[in-house]
């Protein structure tokens, strides 16, 4: 047996315990140029590389699979994301023989910041595929239809890089002019504070440039900071997005230093507002007439587009997954006009009905944590689709109990406008709407 095999056959062993290295942030990867990200294709960018295992050696019911990944020595300033989806099982993300982080949910891309654990030259990057610790909260999601590791890569930034950011165009009190707000979270890894300049642009829906900037920025050691931008972008409204017209502007964000663009992020986004008042959805304030469908993403995006595109014809305007999905059936979506119910991967089945401490899954207090962190994970990744006009906590038989009270405080928290739903409230407060319509 080689000495990597032998390590790895250790680890497997082990009770270790959990790493906080995993990202919770908007799903995105940068682009070396503009063009490229025009495109949305990463053959030219340097700090880019597909992930694909290879099957390693199965060890009881612990399946390891990995891939050897050379690091050059121009990403020693840079920051090393590892982006995993559709694993189809609960991992252990093992590199360089350490544990990065475990996963007990396979339906959630992940984004792990790997940085501590490699070096210049070759290292290991591993998973132990294996049965997650709580299957029951997977009972009700449908089988995944895209290829194992589809989308899964490896990407570098910056010590100084674009982290996140948050955006939104909204109408003015006028009813004329819209709005666009822009946060932008710069982080510098670095010991010393580092300057930028951080700058965007934002193309309305006819192609026309309508507003760029570029801000200088510093930014302090081992810390991340908020560039807030605020800006009027005229009498527009005519431009705003729904089901029926989903007009997109299109944002590039992108980092200067020492005079040399580091990287360029370009994203969408229509113009308008969704809320809920008085239990149904609004987009800038009218209700909307919600017909909806369960839907997952099928084998590929082309695929996907098209049976979207069939369902609209068909007079469905909102699409209910069961659980988070692969990013580009929301751009899919934000493009076609079709409305989404984001869904935490929460679908437990059995006693659904069972309010006792234990008696379910969603009153277990001992699964809070790993509620929490399906619903943190589902949330940041897509908040800025807009696509998206509300969220559920999980799936219709989910049940209810403490694990959920607490998910619908914490994402109300930090989702002050869209609805939070718990199919599951029957009658308590911890859904802002009991039926969709």
């Amino acid at each position: 047996m080689s000495r990597r095999i032998f390590m790895l056959s250790m680890l497997a062993a082990l009770v270790l315990p959990l790493s906080a290295q995993r990202v919770c942030r908007t799903e995105f990867t940068p682009y070396d140029t503009r063009e490229d990200a025009l495109r949305a294709s990463h053959v030219a960018t340097e700090n880019y590389r597909q992930f694909s295992p290879r099957p390693v050696q199965v060890l009881g019911k612990v399946e390891i699979v990995g891939s050897e990944v050379d690091i050059p020595t121009a990403w020693s300033d840079y920051n090393v994301y590892l982006h995993l989806e559709n694993t189809i099982k609960a991992y252990d993300l093992v590199v360089n023989g350490n544990l990065v982080a475990s996963v007990e949910d396979s339906y959630t891309p992940a984004d792990f910041l790997i940085s501590p654990y490699i070096t210049q030259g070759k290292n290991d990057v591993s998973l132990f595929l294996r049965r997650s610790e709580y299957p029951e909260l997977s009972d009700g999601s449908s089988a995944n239809l895209v290829e194992q590791f589809s989308g899964s890569c490896i990407y570098a930034q910056h010590r100084v890089h674009i982290y996140d950011y948050d955006a939104s165009i909204a109408l003015a009190e006028n009813g004329k002019n819209l709005l666009l707000s822009l946060d932008v979270l710069v982080r510098n890894d670095f010991n010393f504070e580092e300057p930028v300049k951080v700058g965007y642009d934002i193309y309305d829906p006819e192609a026309r440039l309508i507003d760029y900037a570029v801000r200088d920025f510093a930014v302090a050691g081992r810390s991340v900071d908020t560039l807030r931008i605020r800006t009027n972008l005229g009498a527009e409204a005519r431009f705003k997005w729904s089901a029926a017209k989903p007009q997109l502007y299109r944002l590039t964000l992108y980092v200067k230093r020492d005079g040399k663009p580091r990287e360029y992020i370009l994203f969408h986004l229509g113009a308008g507002t969704t809320t809920f008042a008085d239990g149904r959805i609004l987009r800038d304030g009218v209700p909307l007439a919600l017909r909806t469908s369960v839907y997952d993403a099928r084998t590929t995006r082309e695929r996907t587009l098209g049976e979207v595109r069939m369902l609209k014809k068909q007079g469905i305007n909102t699409l209910l997954p069961s659980r988070p999905q692969p990013e580009w059936f929301y751009d899919i979506c934000d493009r076609v006009g079709m409305y989404v119910v984001e869904r935490a991967n929460i679908n437990p089945m059995e006693q659904s009905d069972n309010r006792a401490v234990g008696g379910t899954p969603s009153n277990d207090p001992r699964l809070l944590d790993e509620y929490l962190a399906r619903v943190k994970a589902m949330y940041y990744r897509t908040r800025n689709h807009t696509c998206i006009v509300a969220y559920a906590l999980g799936g219709d038989r989910a049940g209810n109990g403490y694990n959920m009270y607490r998910a619908y405080q914490w994402l109300k928290g930090v989702e002050p406008r869209r609805a939070v739903i718990c199919t599951s409230a029957d009658g308590e407060w911890n859904t802002d709407i009991d039926t969709l319509k």
